[in-house]
């Protein structure tokens, strides 16, 4: 009880310091997409920033992240340009703090055994998003003399001119047992022995997500950011001119609002992107003495961001026998796959209908684990596909509604395929002979899969959102803040995809449709 009083009374001084301030900006979600915006707004540009959440920094979905990179994202030259901006920013801030948030670059590895399989990794290698960020080898046969390494270095170290060339390529690609096996033999064997295509993103890894968005947080602190939660913002109002001049922030056991005056916002609210959006639409002039808008309606018409959330979910391992080496890289499978149902299971699943029907058939690849750091050696397991069907309102349930224990069976079996050896966790009764654990958040995303970074269009102007990071939030967000940042400052902003991120390009009717009809193409998600 003392300790929830003195954190009251915390809240309220800082409250009571912020009412009587003015900030260039307030960004409303402290997740890694918000702290980055703070970060460079503050830093980078010295505009005075107050940070708001209702829940502590990167307590939310930031927490329950994948935590990983990756510049591959074939078929979106804007996204693998942003993407490599990200990792640039990541490695910089890697370097300022000697790496304590463990980045490491260890790729992803994406894995088949089909001639389809085969086919798409070769069109994803001679992709043109990767022909601007190193392009990639194509290695068929043995003799080819690469070997997998866990510590490729990354920063400074990276432009070393000794560093073999391979390894300042985007992706590799093995085609062929032979040449899987040669690049493969650092490790001991742990893939399926009939893998016969082996596509490498050489630039991806990852890293604690906590710690690096604490040291964000942190080095906006020192420029200048003010936190304030718990606290959310429930309304904007605006000046005579159309433009942002205060927001309404509601504190735990306070009477009335906090009234913040202010020149920007900028949604970076996450799963909640969408009810920010709603608030920022319905901005009004002024606020009334009670600091609730003062009239009804919208004073800016257009359409809302198109936002959806889905679920987000990951197992934990506990890999007792050591099906995977503590050094592997992040295994994607890349082929479609049937779970090895036995007849009468088959039968029941059909039976069951919906989710549980589709059980039974052809599903999609995508499955994916990494080595989880810490003892004992555990494994992080990942596979959208069980949750994609769930139905996710725009303010979203926490925690999430999760398939457990059924998700920790099913990407068991799955990954049983990529990698043998975790077919001894399933019993021959079915049961699960290991132990696992299960948390999950949210990807919110927008229909084309690309974020959403700039001006809002049908607010107040000074209203920016930063948000729609899909399933690469950890990992864009550091480019993300920055792009914000500059759209915020009116600096120039960098010509290969701020222009693809706008906001505003789901005003145009072509564009939608163009979506719809899958003639514009999606951003890439494993």
């Amino acid at each position: 009880m003392r300790r929830l009083q003195a954190s009251s009374r915390r809240l309220f001084a800082i409250a009571a310091d912020v009412q009587g301030q003015s900030f260039d900006v307030v960004v409303c979600g402290a997740g890694a997409s918000g702290v980055a915006c703070a970060h460079y707004l503050s830093r980078t540009h010295r505009a005075s920033v107050l940070l708001v959440d209702e829940r502590p920094p990167l307590s939310l979905t930031s927490a329950v992240s994948t935590e990983c990179y990756r510049t591959f994202f074939p078929g979106s030259p804007p996204m693998a340009a942003f993407m490599e901006r990200s990792v640039d920013l990541l490695e910089e801030r890697a370097a300022e703090c000697d790496n304590a948030f463990n980045l490491n670059r260890r790729g992803y590895w994406f894995v088949s055994a089909t001639e389809d399989g085969a086919a798409q990794h070769k069109l994803a290698a001679e992709d043109t998003a990767l022909a601007g960020i190193g392009g990639a080898r194509v290695l068929t046969g043995a003799g080819h003399g690469i070997r997998y390494r866990p510590d490729v270095p990354f920063g400074a170290a990276a432009g070393s001119p000794t560093r073999p060339a391979h390894e300042k390529t985007a992706a590799l690609l093995f085609s062929g047992p032979d040449a899987i096996r040669e690049y493969t033999s650092s490790l001991p064997p742990f893939l399926a022995p009939d893998a016969s295509s082996l596509l490498v993103s050489c630039r991806a890894g990852w890293m604690s997500a906590q710690q690096m968005g604490m040291h964000l947080l942190s080095q906006a602190r020192a420029a200048g950011t003010r936190t304030l939660s718990p606290a959310t913002m429930t309304a904007i109002a605006c000046d005579d001119r159309g433009r942002v001049a205060s927001v309404a922030l509601a504190l735990p056991g306070a009477a009335e609002p906090l009234i913040v005056r202010c020149s920007a916002v900028v949604n970076a609210a996450g799963p909640y992107a969408g009810v920010v959006d709603d608030i920022m639409r319905a901005a009004v002039t002024p606020f009334s003495s009670s600091g609730l808008p003062s009239s009804s309606g919208l004073n800016y018409r257009s359409g809302a961001m198109p936002l959806a959330n889905e679920v987000h979910a990951k197992a934990i391992l506990r890999d007792s026998r050591l099906a995977v080496p503590a050094d592997a890289p992040m295994v994607v499978w890349s082929d479609p796959f049937r779970l090895p149902w036995s007849e009468e299971d088959v039968a029941s699943l059909t039976e069951m209908g919906g989710f549980e029907a589709t059980l039974a058939g052809l599903l999609p690849g995508g499955f994916h684990l990494r080595p989880y750091p810490g003892q004992p050696h555990s494994l992080l397991m990942l596979w959208e596909a069980v949750h994609t069907d769930l139905k996710v309102p725009l303010s979203p349930p926490q925690p999430p509604e999760l398939r457990t224990p059924l998700f920790a069976e099913l990407l068991v079996r799955a990954l049983s395929r990529a990698i043998p050896a975790l077919g001894g966790y399933i019993c021959p009764d079915g049961s699960m002979a290991a132990h696992v654990s299960c948390d999950g958040g949210y990807y919110t995303k927008a229909p084309d899969n690309l974020p959403l970074i700039g001006p809002v269009v049908g607010a107040p102007r000074g209203a920016y959102v930063c948000a729609g990071l899909s399933g690469y939030g950890v990992m864009a967000s550091n480019a993300a803040g920055e792009l914000l940042a500059r759209h915020v400052a009116g600096a120039p902003l960098p010509a290969a995809y701020a222009d693809r991120f706008l906001p505003e390009r789901w005003e145009s009717t072509a564009y939608r449709e163009g979506v719809a009809s899958g003639a514009i193409g999606k951003g890439y998600q494993i």
